[in-house]
This record gives structure tokens, C-alpha cells and sequence, in this order.
């Protein structure tokens, strides 16, 4: 039997009232031919029961015996029994829209990419004066590890990168999150990434979001998800909301014009000197490990 084109990994731990929407996510897509591994982080609550109720052979849950703490741990042992070309992840409180895989794989095959980052929207729930667009690169500079940070959910690579870039490491070891720190090294490896120029990621992330494992919060995902499932101008409309809020905020407010544009080019002065201005930001603020527990605690899991 022929394995899966794709391997989709999500890590979770404890929050499986919202891990069903981030599956449900993946069932809708129109590129079928996946696996899903979901790895639990020792969970303790019925995570095993939600997963198992999809009753899908494509999708297989694996429960660690020990907490690691975090979901490079989780994600590496994703890595490890990945059988795809090409693997993905897809955070626990983050969703897809239905053409994520489709479109990210033609734009990978079609560019000769290694690595292709999606375009995607964050919202930061309770923190609403703070928003994002995600995976948007510069023409002109393309991605770099200095100038953005996007999110895991937004990747899709070929499997053969894991053997030149290697595993995540462990956040007790990083200043920055394993995420950003394992698309830096496949940028330093002089791996191709190129961005698909097409919003098709929501990301809630918990780190915006106080006690969201403690109160089990799910009404972010809730909303999103029955968004995604019933309006099909939710994507147009997200895109309408936050461009414009963007050009508003970045080019019409003149203390944040100015500001951003100091600051830009104080970044590609650190850029050309060989600095990573977001891990030296991080450093400044964090001892390793800071910036990981930090959001645990804000998470409630401390």
C-alpha cells in the first residue's frame, strides 16, 4: 500500500476541546492524500477518545509517557515516524482553511522550493489592540529569520530537510521558540523558501492568551472554525479587517510610521553586520528557556 503524499504533525497537550476543531480542519481539506500523527504530550484528560471518534485510519494518536513541556519533544517524535514526501505542521489551536494543502504543495512543486511558507492571519484573542498577518515575506528581501516570525502551521516542506537541518531543539537550550529557531537553521543551511503569497492559516495562539489551558478555553476556536465552515468570504473579509487595519496603524499613524521606519533600518544594519535581531531582542529579555516559560506560565500551566 502506497503511504501518504503528506504527513501532517500536531502536538497537544491537554486541550482537546480544541484539537477536534484544528482536525476537523484537516478532514475538510481538498488535497486528500494525508497522514495525520497527533502527539500528546502525556495527556491527561480524553484527548485519546476525541481522536479516536474521528474513526479515520489516516489519523493516529500517540501519547508520550513523559511531559515534555513543550512541542519540540512532541514534534520530533511526529518527525521520526513521518511517512510523507512532504511534512507539515499544524498546531493544536491553529486551523486551515480547506485549500492549505493543495495550494502550499503546487506553489512548492511549481517554485523548486524546499520550504514554502503560507500567508495566515493570527489573532490574539484577548490582546485585540495587537494583530498580525503571518508569512507575508518582502519581494525585495524575502524571508529572513531577523525580519519575521512565522509559525509552524504555516510550513510545507520536503521530508529530506529533517536529515540536513535535524530535529527541533529543546527550548531549555534557545532563546527563541524551537520553532523560529528550526526555520532559521534551514535558512543558514541555504535551503529555498519561498512564501505562497495566498492567506489559507488561522493561528490562536495560547501565548496571547491568559489561562487558556488552565480555563480550557475554546470560544476563539469555536467562532473560527463555524466561520471557516459556513461564510465563504470569511478568508476576504479577515483579509479586508486586517489590511486595512494594517495601512491605518503602519502608515497613517505618523508615531508608528516613524518608529517602523528607524527601526527597519536599524534591523538591516544588525542584518549586514551578521546579527539576528530577533534572538538578540530575545537574549536582552530572556536567560534560555525564558521566553517558553514565560508563556506557560501566562497559559496556566505552571
Amino acid at each position: 500500500m502506497e503511504g501518504p503524499l503528506i504527513s501532517i504533525i500536531t502536538a497537544t497537550y491537554n486541550r482537546s476541546n480544541i484539537l477536534a476543531y484544528s482536525i476537523h480542519s484537516v478532514l475538510n481539506q481538498t488535497f486528500r492524500n494525508w497522514e495525520l500523527i497527533v502527539i500528546g504530550d502525556c495527556c491527561t484528560d480524553d484527548t485519546a477518545e476525541v481522536v479516536a471518534g474521528f474513526r479515520d485510519p489516516r489519523i493516529t494518536f500517540i501519547n508520550l509517557e513523559k511531559n515534555f513541556g513543550e512541542q519540540s519533544g512532541p514534534n520530533n517524535e511526529g518527525l521520526r515516524r513521518a511517512r510523507g514526501e512532504y511534512i507539515a505542521f499544524l498546531n493544536h489551536d491553529d486551523l486551515w482553511f480547506p485549500d492549505h494543502l493543495e495550494f502550499s504543495l503546487r506553489r512548492l512543486q511549481s517554485t523548486g522550493a524546499d520550504l514554502v511558507l503560507a500567508a495566515g492571519f493570527i489573532d490574539h484573542g484577548e490582546e485585540q489592540y495587537r494583530f498580525y498577518l503571518s508569512g507575508v515575506t518582502s519581494e525585495k528581501y524575502g524571508y529572513h529569520p531577523s525580519r519575521i516570525f512565522v509559525p509552524a502551521s504555516n510550513w510545507l516542506f520536503k521530508n529530506e530537510l529533517v536529515k540536513d537541518v535535524g530535529l527541533w531543539r529543546p527550548a531549555r537550550e534557545l532563546y527563541v521558540v524551537p520553532s523560529h529557531d528550526w526555520l532559521k537553521r534551514a535558512y543558514e543551511a541555504g535551503k529555498r523558501i519561498e512564501p505562497t503569497r495566498h492567506f489559507t492559516v488561522i493561528a490562536m495562539p495560547s501565548s496571547s492568551r491568559k489561562n487558556a489551558y488552565k480555563d480550557r478555553m475554546f470560544s476563539d476556536s469555536q467562532h473560527c472554525f463555524e466561520q471557516l465552515r459556513d461564510n465563504p468570504h470569511f478568508r476576504e473579509q479577515l483579509a479586508i479587517k486586517y489590511l486595512y487595519r494594517s495601512f491605518e496603524e503602519n502608515y497613517y499613524d505618523e508615531k508608528t510610521y516613524y518608529w517602523r521606519f528607524f527601526t527597519k533600518k536599524i534591523k538591516t544594519a544588525f542584518i549586514a553586520l551578521g546579527f539576528n535581531t530577533i534572538e538578540f531582542n530575545m537574549r536582552r529579555a530572556y536567560k534560555k528557556g525564558g521566553l517558553i516559560a514565560s508563556y506557560r506560565k501566562k497559559r496556566g500551566l505552571t
